[in-house]
């Protein structure tokens, strides 16, 4: 049964222990930047809606790219399909229209603008392979060569791989160069032609070219 709010309310007591300035502190803070670009032009006074503004950012996704309204749309095409009907309304159509508010220029609009330029530069290829894989290749290759049914058949294949699987791996494998070189080189495979059949070191490598 749900309580009544007087009674409730008798039972709330104020609580003198709880240091007030500290709690106040807590909400107030904004907690740690861990972007350098938004660290470096953020202000601690303002509270963090103010500051990503200030930025040329979005604080609220959902603000900023809204929910498009199915009634307004309606609303637009019925419109235009009678401007298309009636090429003599144009004007009036236009007029109805709510004019577009232009962007206002913001006072730190360079942060939006490194960080833009930032997103758009190509940081290379950031996907390794786990070291058990890696591995796990290496070895099959060291016993096997290339032949991927042997590695197939092989008692240490204990998660039931196909040599098809096999195959993928070894091939993803030799393009991480940043991964590979150091076992090519090992190997003494750095002048070799990888897409040569015809060199017995690459023996049923790139003999099927279905992935």
């Amino acid at each position: 049964m749900v309580r009544r709010l007087r009674k409730t309310k008798k039972n709330q007591k104020f609580d003198y222990n709880r240091n007030r300035k500290r709690l106040c502190q807590k909400v107030r803070r904004n907690g740690n930047v861990k972007c350098p670009e938004i660290k470096r032009a953020y202000n601690p006074k303002k509270d963090p809606e103010q500051n990503i503004r200030e930025m040329g950012l979005a604080y609220d996704v959902n603000r900023a790219i809204p929910i498009p309204k199915f009634k307004q749309q309606m609303k637009e095409m019925a419109l235009e399909l009678n401007a298309l009907a009636n090429e003599e309304d144009e004007e009036a159509i236009e007029s109805e229209k709510p004019p577009k508010r232009e962007p206002r220029p913001r006072a730190k609009q360079y942060v939006a603008d490194e960080l833009e330029r930032a997103a758009n530069e190509f940081a290379g290829v950031r996907y390794r392979m786990p070291r058990p894989q890696v591995r796990q290749i290496t070895s099959m290759i060291d016993q096997h060569g290339f032949n991927y049914y042997a590695m197939e058949r092989d008692r240490r294949n204990y998660e039931q791989e196909t040599w098809r699987q096999f195959r993928r791996k070894i091939r993803k494998f030799l393009k991480l160069t940043e991964q590979s070189m150091p076992y090519l080189e090992r190997k003494g495979w750095l002048d070799c032609d990888m897409s040569d059949p015809t060199d017995p070191r690459w023996k049923e490598y790139g003999t099927d070219d279905e992935s």
